[in-house]
């Protein structure tokens, strides 16, 4: 693939960036589909109830992962995209059925939370994956905003379904479409391999070394530059589910219904799309290049804890809305991509491995720390308490931007 030059995209590298723009777009409009929906059952209940689905979900990762590791080690690694697809997909349609009715069960609707929530993860972990395993860092910093591009306009489309069908036809109608689009990145997949170069090629057709669960996990743990990244992940997730709770709050006391509910949430998700895509379209790729990866990963600590300040001083849903929209764009459109660059220099098996494990258990353990501790622990303090873990966060995301895996 071409290393450079006065295109953002090389000749030879067109048929896969076009086939990964295809595959973000697939995984991204089914999740944007299954969002709001997720977001309306799980206040369906207790807002206080959310705190203890976090420490649930967690657990529910932690299940997932050594399964996900298996099978990355035992069949090739499109085939092992393709089961694992293919698994939510069957799920999905499981709860379509379980959900449909005007008023679901609240057990029902909390199982759905805890799913959807992993499903999330798996899915574009497994997505990203892929694209750290087809380009390298290069690449990577000049094509990765605008693979991630095809999510964003997944996004829109995803979200605006669910907005416009949230009433006519209730929410759940979009689980099988969700499923659908599951099915369509699959053989987005398997387009990728077969547009790599022949070595990609067949890479992507065996399996992971294996180096087995304790060895991978060892590594993870042991290497300044991992511990790294799980550190900047772990401090993104605790800021970003404290402003989730915050919106469940606000939200509540606002709107009453699911219906309502997750119309709201649809609308933020097109708003957060449309703004995200336009950045990465026309800005991110360039900014990226021209700041580094490391100021990319600092910018977002930084908007987090002005954030923190609006929400605090005007709690109302207006405000909410606007920083919400704001922060996830900038994450989507700017950070996610100059975080997935730090896998592209990782070894095959970490792409894969140690990256689930980062962006599934790690990223889960961040929300239920906030959860567990937002009000007992940090209480009337938080503002100051998250203006100091948003520094940290940002100095993190500088240093990252040099560091490199030690072996």
């Amino acid at each position: 693939m071409a290393q450079g030059g006065p295109l953002i995209v090389g000749r030879d590298e067109r048929g896969a960036v076009a086939w990964s723009f295809a595959l973000f777009f697939c995984v991204f409009a089914s999740w944007y589909a299954l969002r709001p929906l997720r977001d309306a059952l799980g206040i369906a209940g207790n807002v206080r109830e959310l705190p203890r689905l976090f420490l649930v979900t967690l657990g529910a990762t932690f299940a997932v992962g050594p399964i996900l590791s298996a099978l990355v080690s035992r069949v090739a690694r499109r085939t092992a995209i393709a089961v694992a697809y293919r698994v939510l997909a069957a799920s999905l349609l499981v709860f379509f059925f379980v959900l449909r009715g005007p008023a679901p069960a609240l057990g029902a609707a909390r199982a759905f939370f805890v799913w959807a929530s992993v499903l999330n993860l798996v899915e574009i972990t497994l997505a990203w994956a892929l694209m750290a395993d087809v380009f390298s860092r290069e690449q990577g910093v000049r094509l990765f905003a605008l693979v991630g591009g095809g999510g964003t306009l997944g996004g829109i489309v995803g979200s605006a379904a669910a907005a416009l069908l949230a009433r006519l036809a209730g929410p759940a109608c979009m689980l099988p479409v969700a499923a659908l689009l599951l099915e369509a990145a699959v053989w987005c997949v398997d387009r990728i391999a077969a547009s790599a170069p022949r070595a990609d090629e067949e890479r992507l057709d065996a399996p992971c070394p294996d180096g087995g669960a304790v060895g991978w996990l060892t590594r993870t743990l042991r290497d300044p530059f991992f511990l790294g990244i799980c550190a900047y992940l772990a401090l993104f997730t605790f800021s970003s589910t404290v402003l989730y709770l915050e919106q469940g709050r606000i939200v509540r006391a606002s709107l009453g219904g699911t219906a309502a509910r997750a119309e709201l949430f649809a609308r933020m998700d097109l708003a957060v799309n449309c703004l995200t895509l336009v950045l990465q379209l026309f800005v991110v790729g360039r900014v990226i290049r021209r700041i580094g990866v490391g100021h990319a990963l600092a910018a977002l600590p930084v908007l987090t804890i002005g954030c923190f300040l609006a929400i605090r001083t005007a709690p109302v849903l207006g405000v909410l809305v606007v920083c919400q929209v704001a922060r996830r764009a900038l994450d989507f459109s700017l950070t996610k991509p100059a975080r997935e660059v730090l896998f592209t220099v990782v070894r095959p098996e970490d792409k894969y491995k140690a990256k689930s494990f980062i962006d599934t258990f790690v990223y889960r353990s961040g929300d239920a720390l906030a959860a567990a501790s937002v009000d007992q622990v940090l209480g009337p303090l938080l503002l100051v308490g998250m203006a100091a873990l948003c520094a940290a966060w940002a100095l993190l995301g500088l240093a990252l931007g040099r560091a490199r895996p030690t072996s």
